[in-house]
């Protein structure tokens, strides 16, 4: 994005805020300031063995796929049986109970919570770390091994009591899910910590989850993704932490459909607005669903079609670029669709230059209501059929 009013040592670094200023968007505030009076949480003591019960009985949801599956090392995992084994005081953990449904989920200490699983099952084949700082009779031995050489080991895991505490919620009241999110954010703030969308994912799961899900495995969309090379780096550390994905390309596709369909209503607060939409859009029965997932399809498959080799694509740049592609065109596809690539190129040349996407108006402030409304409305007026002004 070139603009000859300012240096283009100063225009780079506002490029680079924007581009950090919506990352952090991924992780921006929580939905709720004071917890609904109608709320409960107690705390209670379950075994070991009694955790395995409920998880095993599918009582206790331990593997939403926001999990990330197991991310502790193998060493972290012995340790942790080792703690239990010497009875070492263990932090409490956290799991939500919808008293409507009487399903739980783990809200913090999943890892712990794996753990004691991966060693009580029954068909477990694991063989603990070899490392010194462990009980000798258990360090490299498989759980088998320990069962039937020190039962007494095996049987203090089963039986120790671990501090549990309970939020009781009703999944019905919209209060509720929103302080069910702010207790994911807030209790989940450790090195691995769960970013708004792993989140969402987990609390409100259904038919439009399950879209997010079939829109970013589009093979089209992979090849576009503003995120995919971006993110290069983060995503290594993530594999090297075992974090397969952290749901950023869900929340674009979210960001999307969520703007389509309401950004005129959007309040300036992004974790609140793409929270009330999952809330409000939780279970789309199939035709809904079908016919948004078409509109995804349509629109990035014609974006792809105009800009489907590595320079082109360079050509859109950061995300808040690609975001107002993605919604000029949805809403225009028709007339789109029948344009020349030099006619669509064009106009998103003027999208480019257009005031709302400087680098002056997009630095500081990136998320305002007037700011995104604006940009929403240009982009829509450029790729419509029309002659605009920038």
């Amino acid at each position: 994005m070139v603009n000859l009013a300012i240096p283009p040592q100063k225009e780079r670094d506002l490029e680079k805020q924007i581009e950090r200023e919506y990352e952090e968007s991924y992780e921006n505030e929580d939905s709720i300031e004071q917890p609904p009076s109608d709320i409960v949480a107690f705390n209670e003591l379950r075994s070991c063995a009694d955790i395995l019960r409920m998880v095993t009985k599918q009582q206790l949801k331990i593997d939403p796929d926001f999990q990330r599956q197991s991310i502790w090392t193998e060493a972290a995992q012995t340790r942790f049986i080792d703690s239990l084994m010497k009875q070492l005081p263990i932090p409490s953990m956290s799991i939500s109970l919808d008293y409507k449904t009487d399903k739980r989920l783990v809200v913090d200490g999943l890892q712990r919570i794996s753990t004691i699983i991966k060693f009580l099952k029954e068909d477990t084949d694991w063989r603990l770390s070899n490392i010194e700082d462990v009980d000798p009779r258990i360090k490299g031995k498989t759980v088998q091994e320990i069962k039937q050489d020190y039962p007494e080991l095996y049987s203090r895991v089963e039986n120790l009591s671990l501090p549990i505490t309970v939020i009781r919620f009703d999944s019905s009241k919209s209060r509720h899910m929103d302080y069910l999110f702010t207790i994911f954010h807030r209790l989940n703030t450790g090195g691995t910590r769960l970013n708004n969308q792993e989140i969402r994912n987990c609390i409100y799961q259904g038919s439009l989850n399950e879209l997010l899900k079939d829109c970013v495995n589009h093979e089209n969309w992979t090849k576009i993704t503003p995120l995919k090379k971006s993110d290069t780096k983060k995503k290594k550390e993530d594999q090297e932490n075992g974090l397969k994905n952290r749901f950023e390309n869900e929340e674009f596709v979210l960001r999307f459909f969520a703007f389509f369909d309401d950004y005129k209503d959007y309040p300036g607060r992004l974790s609140k607005f793409l929270n009330d939409y999952m809330k409000k859009n939780k279970n789309i029965n199939e035709y809904s669903k079908i016919e948004k997932y078409i509109l995804f399809k349509r629109t990035v498959d014609l974006i792809h079609k105009h800009f489907s080799d590595k320079k082109s694509l360079s050509d859109i740049g950061s995300k808040v670029i690609m975001e107002g592609l993605l919604i000029g065109v949805a809403k225009n596809l028709d007339y789109l669709e029948t344009i020349s690539q030099e006619n669509f190129r064009e106009k998103f040349i003027q999208l480019r230059q257009s005031v709302p996407y400087t680098v002056q108006n997009l630095s500081g402030g990136l998320l305002q209501k007037g700011k995104v409304e604006s940009r929403l409305d240009k982009a829509i007026e450029i790729f419509g059929d029309n002659q605009v002004s920038l």
